[in-house]
């Protein structure tokens, strides 16, 4: 049976003939169902992030679970400096194909290096891969040490809309056929409050605030979050 890693281990390769940012898009897993997002509406998402993140022409952006790179390519296209990781290694050579001479590795996001600053850090549609509450936690203040600005939390599952989320995942199948299906591949969801019970104690304001992703059908279930270090 197959977990959330083996799925995102899975060999991808790159059209030969160009760097095509549709893609990328899919190969991140924005294909099919609620979850597909067409290139125009991703163009449009990462200028509504550019401006919730306040995101200026010379800042550095680091993604954790950065996948192919679809999220950076359009600030690299920019002349932003970006870098990533993600624990796929043939999404992260097709990263290093489309951006060269930037920095990507293969690593869990627990591995993040935070010796080294970016002034964004984002975690773009990931967090509901996590295994737990504790694992998210971790991984949310290795972000706060390793941004000198800001720390993005993108496309988080809402717990407010868990049960509606998941009787459309469900869909017709019946409860046999949903747990031989999905076995293994539960998603994390998140209180808007968790972040904020995160970051007591440390220097920083929290904001959230609904997914705005044109004809995206996971909007109502998910939120954003943005971290303002201070």
């Amino acid at each position: 049976m197959a977990d959330w890693k083996e799925i995102w281990s899975r060999t991808r390769q790159l059209p030969a003939e160009k760097q095509d940012l549709q893609f990328l898009i899919e190969a991140d897993g924005f294909n099919s169902g609620a979850g597909k997002i067409a290139a125009p509406d991703w163009l449009a998402y990462i200028e509504y992030v550019t401006q919730l993140a306040q995101i200026v022409p010379n800042d550095s952006i680091y993604e954790i679970g950065c996948g192919s790179g679809a999220f950076l390519y359009p600030f690299y296209q920019k002349g932003h400096a970006v870098g990533g990781i993600d624990y796929s290694s043939s999404l992260i050579e097709i990263a290093n194909r489309v951006m060269p001479n930037m920095n990507f590795d293969v690593q869990e996001a627990l591995q993040l290096d935070t010796s080294h600053s970016s002034d964004v850090v984002i975690a773009n549609s990931v967090f509901q891969y996590f295994p737990s509450l504790t694992y998210a936690t971790e991984v949310i203040e290795r972000m706060y040490a390793k941004a000198k600005r800001r720390v993005i939390l993108l496309d988080l599952n809402d717990i407010a809309f868990e049960e509606e989320a998941l009787a459309i995942r469900k869909g017709a199948l019946s409860e046999g056929e949903y747990e031989e299906k999905y076995k293994g591949l539960d998603h994390l969801f998140y209180d808007r409050q968790f972040i904020e019970q995160v970051m007591q104690g440390k220097q920083a304001i929290v904001h959230c605030s609904d997914q705005q992703i044109d004809n995206y059908g996971n909007n109502k279930f998910r939120f954003n979050v943005v971290i303002e270090k201070w």
